[in-house]
């Protein structure tokens, strides 16, 4: 029981995430969100980069 409790919570959590609008600021790794495009344009010098 407590085990499909959890998978619950972890995929509730996984849904929820932010969809990102273009030109708001991006990681490639999603940790802010992700771009409803699905295209952060990050560059490796930049900390951030722009949804596409």
């Amino acid at each position: 029981m407590r085990f499909l409790v959890i998978i619950t919570a972890l995929i509730g959590a996984a849904c929820a995430q932010a969809k990102l609008a273009p030109g708001a600021p991006c990681k490639q790794d999603g940790s802010i969100g992700i771009c409803s495009s699905g295209l952060c344009v990050q560059t490796p010098s930049q900390a951030q980069g722009v949804c596409k």
